[in-house]
């Protein structure tokens, strides 16, 4: 066992800084690799040609780092779910964007020789509009009840993106958010497991899931997400009142995710999930790039405790 390495990744936005430097910093911090969104001052990247992408990868390459992962933007992660016909959802020009956002980044994938992209998975009733009507429900009911007509509808989505997966052979990373339908492992595992393909994994986020009431994540949760991690999304939060959704990011290691027992299950595993850290708070200087150190820091400070 003391041969395991983790792999170390970042966020790159979350440093602010232009693409090069941002690279650069994130490569003098300790990332092995990095994943983004977009770049500044570049196309979005699935209006990108194949000579962009690979230029993008090039410049990647050159600071020592690897792309683990395709995000053409974030597609799916502020469609309403409820605003899609389940019979006629592949023909709606907002689902048909986006999903045609994420095929591009599939074919960008296979152009690089990056074996997985990345998706969110719709929001929640309400979310980006007039508030979030359906959070207290969702936070008392760890994560809330995803309704049969909004699962038929999760499923054919994502029979739909499993399909092109399989085309392309490709993995498909799901992110969590509180405000999408895989907030908490319980809701990404009934996703997954009825759509029944390998192709879909999960950028996983025990934070997000923390804040969605599922105080389990890092021992039940990471059960539910074991066969299908593809990386972490390493974030730390403090839920001061969850039915009223009050929180406040903290530094890793000062919240409440339990990140201590989720490492030494990864560790006695052999895990190859990416640690892809975020950041979220601000320290006093309101330095991103402060941040960014802290929560390195204080990962690697874990990490030598699991190995130990």
């Amino acid at each position: 066992m003391t041969d395991y390495k983790f792999k170390l990744g970042m966020f790159l936005p979350e440093l602010g800084l232009p693409f090069d430097e941002g690279l650069a910093r994130a490569k003098e911090i300790g990332a092995d690799s990095v994943w983004f969104t977009s770049i500044a001052d570049e196309p979005p990247i699935a209006e990108m040609s194949d000579a962009d992408a690979g230029r993008m990868a090039a410049r990647v390459a050159k600071h020592g780092l690897e792309l683990h992962v395709i995000a053409a933007g974030a597609p799916f992660k502020q469609l309403h779910l409820a605003d899609l016909d389940l019979d006629t959802m592949q023909d709606d020009p907002a689902f048909r964007k986006e999903f045609d956002d994420l095929v591009r980044s599939m074919q960008i994938a296979v152009h690089l020789g990056i074996k997985t992209v990345n998706t969110f998975t719709f929001a929640w009733p309400g979310e980006y509009g007039a508030g979030k009507p359906t959070w207290p429900m969702r936070w008392l009911t760890r994560g809330g009840v995803i309704a049969e007509v909004d699962m038929e509808k999760l499923h054919k989505a994502f029979s739909l993106v499993a399909e092109q997966a399989e085309h392309y052979d490709v993995d498909v990373s799901l992110s969590m958010m509180p405000w999408n339908y895989t907030n908490t492992t319980g809701n990404f595992r009934r996703v997954v497991e009825r759509v029944g393909s390998p192709r879909l994994k999960v950028m996983w986020g025990p934070a997000d899931c923390f804040n969605s009431g599922e105080a389990d994540v890092s021992t039940a949760g990471y059960r539910n997400v074991r066969p299908h991690i593809h990386g972490l999304h390493i974030k730390d939060l403090h839920v001061k009142n969850g039915v009223q959704l009050d929180f406040e990011y903290r530094p890793l290691g000062t919240g409440d995710v339990d990140y201590l027992t989720i490492l030494r299950q990864l560790h006695a595993d052999r895990s190859d999930a990416i640690l892809a850290v975020a950041t979220h708070f601000r320290p006093p200087s309101g330095s991103r790039e402060e941040a960014m150190r802290t929560n390195y820091a204080q990962l690697k400070q874990l990490i030598s405790r699991v190995s130990d």
